[in-house]
């Protein structure tokens, strides 16, 4: 009733209930991932993740697959396509999350175009805070608190890499790399990745693994293509 006092929550309680809430937090992340097709752990061996920066489809592309060098630091490989020439591919315009939750940043590696909403969620009964900035430059793009089931969206516009961390908990670690490429993909532990529609034509494919980035002149073809960025 309106103007009633409820008595005073007991210390088992309150445990019980962040309890309850971290478990409902863990079910409703796992399904959401369950629904896009994705794991929330880091992609496993022979498996490759489409990034979240890549075009929407538009029916005129073709698959491209292939390998990327494995970073020596244990991070996951990143391989962009930038076309010569442009093409009709629109921006991504939804919104994609990396979560807090068993003290993890997840994803481990999170692609997003230039402008696109970012959100960084905490999914457990934990405090944490969300500190990125960029690698290059060391330039802060934002140093936020995240609490209980709090998500803050935020939209980068300088392409690059980001380290993301949370001052409180050190061990917890991840990155954002932002990019204006249409096409843009995290390949699996073994280095393998897939794109989908990708517009036939000549173009630059970024590939950064860990601090190492390399540069490769490459053509899609009127077909599926499949190519090796293994080498220097």
């Amino acid at each position: 009733m309106p103007g009633s006092l409820r008595p005073a929550a007991g210390p088992d309680d309150m445990r019980l209930r962040l309890t309850v809430r971290t478990l409902l937090a863990a079910l409703a992340f796992a399904a959401s991932f369950s629904a896009c097709g994705a794991a929330p752990a880091p992609p496993a061996a022979g498996a490759a993740v489409s990034g979240a920066a890549a075009a929407p489809a538009t029916g005129e592309g073709q698959p491209v697959t292939g390998r990327v060098p494995v970073s020596r630091d244990g991070s996951l490989t990143v391989v962009m396509l930038e076309p010569e020439s442009p093409v009709d591919a629109p921006a991504a315009t939804e919104p994609v999350t990396m979560d807090q939750l068993g003290m993890e940043f997840l994803p481990p590696v999170l692609l997003a175009g230039v402008g696109q909403p970012v959100r960084f969620r905490n999914s457990e009964d934990v405090m944490h805070n969300v500190r990125v900035y960029n690698i290059e430059t060391k330039d802060t793009a934002l140093n936020i608190s995240t609490p209980l089931g709090g998500t803050y969206e935020h939209r980068f516009d300088v392409a690059g890499t980001y380290r993301v961390a949370c001052d409180i908990h050190p061990a917890m670690g991840a990155s954002v790399v932002i990019t204006g490429a249409p096409y843009a993909a995290v390949a699996g532990r073994d280095g393998r990745f897939a794109l989908d529609d990708v517009v036939p034509g000549a173009y630059t494919a970024i590939v950064v693994a860990g601090a190492s980035r390399t540069e490769h002149a490459i053509d899609v073809q009127p077909a599926p293509t499949n190519l090796d960025l293994t080498s220097d």
